[in-house]
């Protein structure tokens, strides 16, 4: 009886231990233009907490394909850095095009073409390394905020940008203030990004509520949505027009 009352302590603390050093390496990521690798980091865990994907993290670290190591410094879409040769480095972030990024860097896209191989105009890829010209880049201004979202109980950064087809990252920038990604707070009111413009339904949900969270009304609600016919009869699943 003895034993397997001690055994009982021991799985029971080892759980206890593992829950918290779960909750520590989640505290520890922030989304920028670069990650040091934490203790049990994988390429998953980092491409979800940042808002990217594998395949852009792969393409943008090559050597962290497959392995990568604690203390290794990943570079994430975005990044820039001068080669000092006349050329930098960029990566390419979620809805730069070539137009885009030759605007950005004073060149033009049959430069940029030449200089990374790019026989496709309209097909470059998030986390694709691109050699630039350096010492000329045009400022790029912050991204244009769309509406407001009032943090609910139980939201993360991660659930809300699900909820409105965008990332995590999207969301931060155009909410300097939160410095850390892991760190809102009920009531908390944030910008929303201005390609944000639909909702998907949650369990619990109400026009009168949604409206409430993303500083609309219900009467706009109604008018952006003709297809619903009774404002007390919408579905989890269900796609709405904020504004």
């Amino acid at each position: 009886m003895y034993y397997k009352k001690l055994t009982q302590i021991i799985v029971l603390l080892a759980v206890l231990v593992s829950a918290l050093g779960f909750a520590g390496s989640a505290s520890a990521y922030s989304c920028g233009t670069s990650y040091t690798v934490q203790s049990g980091d994988t390429l998953g865990s980092i491409a979800l907490a940042c808002g990217t994907s594998v395949a852009a993290l792969t393409l943008a670290n090559p050597k962290a394909d497959p392995y990568i190591f604690v203390g290794q410094m990943l570079v994430l879409p975005g990044a820039y850095w001068d080669n000092g040769n006349g050329y930098a480095t960029y990566v390419v972030s979620r809805g730069d095009t070539l137009k885009s990024l030759a605007t950005r860097f004073g060149t033009s896209m049959d430069v940029l073409a030449s200089l990374n191989g790019i026989y496709n105009y309209n097909l470059i890829y998030e986390g694709q390394r691109m050699t630039v010209p350096s010492g000329n880049a045009v400022p790029v201004p912050p991204p244009a905020a769309g509406g407001t979202y009032t943090i609910q109980q139980g939201d993360t950064l991660r659930k809300i940008a699900a909820r409105i087809n965008a990332t995590v990252n999207d969301i931060l920038l155009v909410n300097p203030q939160i410095t850390d990604a892991n760190l809102i707070y009920v009531g908390q009111v944030i910008s929303l990004p201005a390609s944000a413009s639909y909702y998907t339904v949650q369990s619990g949900d109400t026009l009168k509520k949604i409206a409430a969270r993303f500083g609309t009304t219900l009467d706009a609600l109604i008018a952006l949505n003709p297809q619903i016919i009774d404002i007390n009869k919408i579905y989890v699943g269900q796609v709405i027009r904020l504004w």
